[in-house]
């Protein structure tokens, strides 16, 4: 997978999208809502948060993204020395960088056939120094993702390399059931903040790059190619995916932990849903919209015929409903997500769902969210820090917050600003938007 400079400063990494009908099936295929366990201690709410970093630079580099099955992006990362190279999903909604051990697919059937790391093929891997974090866990919908960490030289998009990155070698993915054995990746690199890694100790890779000196600004952009490659733009953002580079529509960040802006009004055809802010978290390792209860309820409601599907999360509609546009008002200005890309369709074509579901935040110490494995953290984590002293959810978002993941995100030019806190959007160029 190949780089490519669009400017002197600017180093772009293509990423590629599997078809709507495999997506489709992977997406229908037996899952079931997940019951997630709530834990409230101060230890839990410091291993299990996101994180973002700090960012800004001269120098930019972008990176290729491969859309898989049209929910999660994913291109080249490379670790070790020589470099071992994985599969990657680039994820605005977690911080950790993980990828396969030699005894996952031993562990785990889901891995037999992904890359896995080999820590004494690399002459520059490293153990954690003593006292530090070395187990790493997470937990999917279905069981946890584990491992231990290690540190070693990482490499995005040829050039973009850190030394003694923090990293962990799984050695365990049940916690991903089937949506990890099908899927193209290898594994995760997080793009949130600081505070929500695994090991908080930890500098995250964006964080390490500006450290070392890799980019000036740590701040990153996303296309997302809906039927062609999309892109990752390292250190800056690329002026020739924009149709008015001087018009990008900056919102600044809740507090910089979760990718979250507040968000002015949802609106679904002529009928406003919420005119009150409303918490957006923008996620590229979701593949769908999924949102509070009571706003989700009220889309529903205008929809004839729909019926929720528990096996699934998400509701079943006629085929022939007539979908109107999902517009979210941000920083002043509406975004739309039209009708036609909210409707799932099985591979008879006779079987339609739709593509927005519920994330609910109950109050008691378990709770159900419609979400596939891999966007089930985000509801996971915002659960477990609401109410603490130490929420990265300000009040006024908790149970109130949307997931906004590729579908809306794929609507424009998305700029992710690390060093000033802040998220823009800028319209696509026009020839991209039918893409």
């Amino acid at each position: 997978l190949a780089a490519t400079a669009v400017s002197a400063d600017l180093l772009t990494i293509p990423i590629h999208k599997v078809p709507d009908e495999e997506h489709h099936a992977n997406l229908l295929s037996s899952h079931t809502p997940p019951r997630l366990t709530v834990m409230r201690s101060a230890s839990a709410v410091a291993t299990t948060g996101r994180k973002l970093i700090r960012g800004g630079t001269d120098h930019e580099e972008n990176v290729v993204l491969h859309d898989l099955q049209n929910a999660q992006y994913y291109g080249t990362v490379s670790i070790g020395s020589p470099p071992q190279e994985f599969e990657m999903v680039f994820d605005t909604g977690s911080s950790d960088l993980w990828v396969p051990g030699p005894s996952c697919a031993s562990n785990s059937d889901n891995c037999s056939s992904k890359s896995a790391y080999v820590k004494t093929a690399s002459s520059s891997f490293s153990e954690v120094a003593a006292g530090s974090m070395s187990n790493f866990s997470i937990r999917y919908g279905s069981g946890d993702v584990s491992g231990k960490f290690g540190l070693d030289t990482v490499t995005v998009a040829e050039d973009y390399t850190v030394e003694g990155q923090t990293f962990a070698l799984v050695d365990s993915t049940d916690g991903l059931g089937d949506v990890y054995e099908n899927a193209a990746f290898d594994g995760i690199l997080g793009l949130a903040f600081q505070a929500l890694s695994q090991d908080p100790q930890a500098n995250t890779f964006i964080a390490n790059l500006q450290d070392q000196d890799g980019v000036d600004r740590a701040m990153f952009a996303f296309y997302l190619g809906d039927e062609s490659d999309g892109e990752l733009a390292i250190g800056g953002y690329n002026e020739d995916r924009m149709q008015n580079p001087n018009e990008i529509n900056w919102v600044p960040l809740a507090m910089p932990a979760y990718w979250l802006i507040a968000m002015d009004q949802v609106k679904f055809g002529d009928t406003v849903i919420t005119t009150g802010q409303t918490g957006g978290i923008m996620d590229t390792g979701t593949s769908l919209i999924y949102g509070p209860e009571e706003q989700v309820n009220s889309i529903i409601q205008s929809l004839e015929g729909a019926q929720l599907v528990p096996q699934l999360g998400l509701y079943k509609i006629p085929c022939d409903t007539d979908i109107p546009n999902l517009e979210f008002q941000i920083g002043g200005q509406p975004y739309n997500i039209p009708g036609d890309q909210l409707k799932i369709t099985d591979k008879s074509d006779q079987v339609c769902f739709f593509g927005v579901a519920v994330m609910k935040f109950a109050a008691s110490s378990e709770f159900d969210t419609l979400d596939e494995e891999l966007e089930e953290r985000v509801v996971d984590e915002i659960k477990n820090l609401a109410g603490e002293a130490s929420s990265p959810v300000p009040t006024e978002f908790q149970h109130n917050t949307w997931l906004m993941g590729d579908s809306f995100l794929r609507q424009q030019y998305n700029v992710f600003d690390y060093d000033n806190s802040k998220f823009g959007l800028a319209e696509l160029r026009d020839d991209l938007k039918e893409q």
